[in-house]
Parts: structure tokens; C-alpha cells; sequence
């Protein structure tokens, strides 16, 4: 073989393979774009929340075909705590206060192919909320103005979420029209055994003995308030609301019997607690959906 001959071998050699590592570079470059390019793109997506409490509109006044309005949570809540579970798996968890910039709304990205349950609790405890084993807890277990949010869907679906937040406290309100007298140092409300905890499957859990201190001026006329977790349906307590004086001596004692409970209503009793006065019933209504006044 001459030398001609033999370079023309060589040369046609070294083209075959160049030719050859351009198909296989070809092919990877349409595999690139192709596939991993388009899964890159649909495999997540972001997803807007924003949160707003439930609002009952008052009885004489619900006009709305849907019966509530919608409101801003920092009137509310000054905290928001979001949960979001890919099953039983944690994937998220926000906590915001209503100082931040942006408060009661979120942005996250999630996968597609899965479906998420986002869970959400408004209040205004001391200190954010936790999420543990489907129960929601607050620091020191104090219960405060809380309303929760829980909702299963699909990124793929739904990008968007408008939380609609519904109160899971029921009110007992205490409206005290005369004086405190020289003496009293503090006064309590008894609830008895009341739940502390909010199970994710909407009841309350962890009921415990509640007792709710106040400090009184002498000489004003306090309305004592306190919130208790409940469910959709009514139930009845009994109330004790004491005064002592500094040595811990019972001043006054009254025991409200059947107090209705429920998750969204509001009980108030307003009398003279410090001299007696016969009891009777009148109505009224507020921005809750109140159950009866008790004037007593």
C-alpha cells in the first residue's frame, strides 16, 4: 500500500468517528430539550394563599346570600401559623406575625404530582403555635381568639387559594355594670374542664381544669372575656366568676348554669355582680352571632 493510499484510509477513519461523536452529541442535545427541559418546568409549581378570618354577619343583618363577610386577619389575629403536609410529611411551615410585611399571605412551590393538605391557625397567643401528631397547640396552652383553616388539593390543579379562616372559639363574655368595691384584688372565671388543644379533625382535645385570672380597678366596671375551643354544636357549662381580696377571701360568687357554648357564638351576661338583683333575659346582637344576653 502506498503512502497516498494509506492516508486516505486514516483521514476516512478519523471523518467516521467525527461524523459518529456528532450523532451521539446530537442525540443528547435533542434528549436534553426535549425531556428534562419539560419535566423542569411542570414538575413545580407556585402556589398563592391568602388567609381571611370567618366573619358571621349579625342575625338582623345578613344580607349576603353566603352569610358571612370577609375581613382582614391582623383585625383579629396578631399571629399566623401555616402547615403544609405532603401526607403525613411535613414539606413547610410558615409563622408570621402581624407586624410582617406581607402578613396573612404566602407563596410556595410545590410538585405537580402531588397532593398537598395545608392547615392554618390565627390567634393571638403569646408565641407561635405548633403542629404535632394532627393537634395544634399554643405556648402554656392558652387558649386566645383562634380561627383555623385546613385544605387538601393539587398544585396541578389549583395555584390559588383564598383560606376562608372560621373561628373554632366559642366567647363567654361577662359585662359587669356596677362598681368594683374597695377590697378586691382579683377576680377568676371558672370554665371547669375545657379543651386546651385543636385537633386537625375540628374538635378540641387535652381538657383540662381552666381557670382565667383578672385584676379589676377599683371603682370601674369590667367586662371580663374569655374563649373556650368548641365545636359546631352546642353544649352547656356551668360558670363560676369569683372576687377575692388580697388575703384570697371570697368577696362575691356567682355560678352561671347552662352557659351555651359553641364555636362562633358569643354568650353574654351584664348585671350588677357585687349586689344581688333578680335575673331576667333580654336579646341582642354583635358582629358574633350571638347567643342570648343575659341581663342578671
Amino acid at each position: 500500500m502506498n503512502e497516498r493510499k494509506t492516508l486516505a484510509i486514516v483521514n476516512g477513519g478519523v471523518n467516521s468517528i467525527k461524523a459518529l461523536l456528532l450523532v451521539v452529541i446530537a442525540a443528547m442535545t435533542a434528549c436534553t430539550n426535549d425531556g428534562a427541559g419539560e419535566v423542569l418546568n411542570n414538575e413545580t409549581a407556585e402556589v398563592r394563599m391568602t388567609f381571611w378570618p370567618y366573619e358571621v354577619e349579625p342575625m338582623t343583618r345578613a344580607d349576603d346570600a353566603d352569610g358571612f363577610t370577609r375581613a382582614a386577619v391582623a383585625d383579629y389575629a396578631t399571629r399566623l401559623d401555616v402547615w403544609i403536609y405532603d401526607g403525613d410529611t411535613e414539606v413547610h411551615a410558615v409563622h408570621q406575625q402581624s407586624t410582617d410585611e406581607g402578613f396573612a399571605s404566602l407563596s410556595v412551590r410545590l410538585e405537580k404530582s402531588k397532593t398537598y393538605t395545608v392547615y392554618a391557625c390565627a390567634h393571638k397567643a403569646g408565641g407561635a403555635a405548633t403542629l404535632s401528631n394532627g393537634v395544634v397547640s399554643w405556648p402554656d396552652d392558652k387558649v386566645t381568639h383562634s380561627f383555623f383553616y385546613s385544605q387538601t388539593f393539587s398544585p396541578a390543579t389549583t395555584t390559588t387559594l383564598s383560606c376562608l379562616m372560621e373561628r373554632i372559639v366559642g366567647n363567654f363574655r361577662l359585662e359587669i355594670t356596677d362598681k368594683v368595691p374597695e377590697g378586691v384584688a382579683r377576680m377568676t372565671v371558672d370554665l371547669g374542664d375545657s379543651p386546651t388543644r385543636w385537633d386537625v379533625g375540628w374538635f378540641g382535645v387535652n381538657a383540662v381544669s381552666r381557670v382565667s385570672s383578672f385584676t379589676p380597678t377599683v371603682g370601674s366596671s369590667p367586662t371580663l372575656s374569655v374563649f373556650l375551643l368548641a365545636g359546631s354544636e352546642e353544649e352547656k357549662r356551668d360558670v363560676t366568676v369569683t372576687a377575692y381580696d388580697a388575703d384570697d377571701a371570697v368577696v362575691q360568687q356567682r355560678v352561671f348554669e347552662d352557659v351555651p357554648i359553641r364555636a362562633g357564638y358569643r354568650s353574654t351576661y351584664r348585671g350588677a355582680f357585687f349586689t344581688d338583683a333578680d335575673e331576667v333575659m333580654t336579646f341582642t346582637v354583635s358582629d358574633w352571632m350571638d347567643y342570648e344576653t343575659v341581663d342578671f
